[in-house]
């Protein structure tokens, strides 16, 4: 790849990934030797910068992804599947089955995807469209992907019963919207229609079907066989979750939500939006709390009313749902619509969330008057009320045999910008952040790559390590990159890793590379 094809690529990359993964991809074009060799390419500020950076630390690290990479495409490459975070390929013999839960597949092919426009070698590319046939196959008449398969080795897929029947459509964890994003990027990358032609059947299905009329939202499962109301779908019974009902739990609104709002760009049909319009007055008919509190349940009825789902998801205020979901949907609404009320209570909700932090983060729910609570067994248990809580705690982080707070899942950086952005000049200031460029002129690529490459230097960054994964659960290449993270965190102007008893050591794996949640 010429210096003139990494620098577009990191260009393009920067505005379209996450800013972790944009980083690395100009990182990447700002250090190889193509690039640094076009010396009158690098301005002197630049260059300096450059001499500062490890590039045996680098090469390491390059080596270590390409390893890890190869060894997963020789383990179950003639497969088409990559095992991946919850989702495991069990080979056996000639066959290979595989968890369709939480979308995990489609997560695998991402980082392939990610490899080859980082790296330029095309088998990366080979091994994601791999997964994109693989899903192609399994894809079901509805539209949908179910939440199981079968494959035979050398890649023919056939669709099996997971946790749902095969007509039935599991909105949650991304089991639709990420292999939604992944189709369309091998449409991207290829431009073989087919890709393209499968991600518009599933859209065509959640704005047609399983969006809401009236209120836009998505439930967690849907019944393909089940015609009719919202009613009709609550009757019947499911998995787990809600059903003729509205989930905001692991993405199952706001993924119908985005699958919407993206074919809409795809296509230009306005069609795609006419339900997802309808969800800013459902983020009100939503809202909990009184006086100033503000927040969401995880679930609801077809009445708009808070419902249980899994044992831990009550009818209280969960303080993930405003940062991970509320959040963004608001933005859009009020920079799409300009009506102050999305902004105002954007902020209300805000400023009541920042205001419940304590050092060591949240408490996992919160009641309608604020206090501290959670929920275990379909029970609701207040943090001040020990003489209620069961024998042993549950779903909750407890810390001297109390109940806790932690910052799993909770937290408010980007929540912060949109704040700050109102808070200074409201509207015109967020519309104007919005409306930013798509393509980078020289100048602000330029700029790009000096903060990157600067970062890269600055001995006073510091990244948290998080999901550390127990020793007995680590792959070789997880032991090998931790042991030298660790070497190095025993500098003694180095931070330590976090306390072994905080949640953030205790869940561990994967958050390097997370797949379709940066496209």
């Amino acid at each position: 790849m010429s210096a003139t094809e990494m620098k577009q690529y990191g260009k393009r990359l920067f505005r379209q990934s996450a800013a972790m993964i944009g980083a690395i991809a100009i990182f990447t074009a700002l250090t190889s030797p193509l690039a640094h060799a076009a010396e009158k390419e690098t301005p002197p500020e630049l260059a300096a910068v450059l001499t500062k950076i490890d590039r045996t630390l680098l090469e390491q690290n390059e080596q270590d992804i390409r390893v890890w990479l190869n060894a997963r495409i020789a383990a179950t490459g003639d497969f088409g599947v990559y095992s991946f975070g919850y989702t495991s390929v069990q080979v056996k013999g000639d066959t290979a089955k595989v968890d369709l839960n939480r979308g995990a597949l489609a997560d695998s092919a991402a980082q392939f995807i990610r490899a080859y426009e980082m790296l330029g070698e095309r088998k990366y590319l080979d091994a994601a469209l791999k997964t994109a046939d693989f899903f192609l196959q399994v894809q079901q008449p509805a539209g949908h992907f179910p939440t199981g398969a079968t494959i035979e080795r050398g890649g023919k897929a056939t669709a099996s019963v997971g946790k749902s029947p095969l007509e039935v459509v599991r909105m949650e964890d991304g089991i639709q919207f990420r292999p939604f994003a992944l189709l369309l990027h091998a449409h991207r990358l290829t431009g073989e229609k087919k890709y393209f032609d499968a991600a518009k059947k599933l859209a065509d299905l959640v704005t047609q079907r399983i969006q809401h009329p009236e209120w836009g939202w998505c439930p967690t499962e849907f019944d393909t066989r089940i015609e009719g109301s919202a009613e009709k779908q609550q009757e019947s019974s499911g998995v787990y979750g809600v059903r003729g009902g509205g989930s905001y739990s692991d993405a199952c609104t706001t993924d119908g939500f985005r699958i919407s709002v993206i074919m809409y760009h795809a296509t230009g049909d306005r069609n795609y939006l006419k339900r997802s319009a309808q969800l800013g007055k459902w983020l009100f008919a939503t809202q909990l709390g009184k006086g100033e509190v503000r927040g969401w349940a995880d679930n609801y009825n077809s009445k708009n009313e808070p419902v249980p789902a899994r044992n831990f998801e009550g009818l209280s205020i969960d303080p993930r749902n405003f940062n991970r979901y509320i959040a963004t949907l608001l933005t859009w609404f009020y920079a799409m619509t300009g009506d102050e009320k999305y902004g105002k209570l954007f902020m209300e909700s805000y400023t009541w969330l920042k205001a419940q932090e304590q050092p060591d983060g949240w408490a996992a729910e919160y009641s309608y008057e604020g206090l501290p609570v959670w929920s275990q067994d379909y029970k609701t248990y207040r943090y001040d009320l020990p003489q209620t809580w069961p024998e042993k705690l549950m779903h909750v982080e407890v810390r001297d045999g109390k109940p806790w707070y932690n910052r799993v899942k909770v937290q408010m950086d980007d929540s912060k910008i949109i704040h700050d952005l109102i808070q200074k000049d409201g509207l015109e200031t967020l519309v104007q952040w919005h409306k930013s460029p798509v393509q980078l002129s020289d100048e602000q690529y330029l700029a790009a790559r000096l903060a990157a490459a600067k970062r890269c230097t600055d001995e006073q960054l510091t990244v948290p390590l998080q999901n550390l994964i127990e020793p007995a659960k680590q792959t070789s290449i997880q032991a090998n990159y931790l042991e030298r993270v660790r070497l190095r965190l025993a500098a003694p102007d180095a931070k330590g890793l976090p306390p072994s008893d905080s949640i953030g050591r205790k869940e561990m794996t994967r958050q390097s590379w997370h797949g379709p949640h940066t496209w």
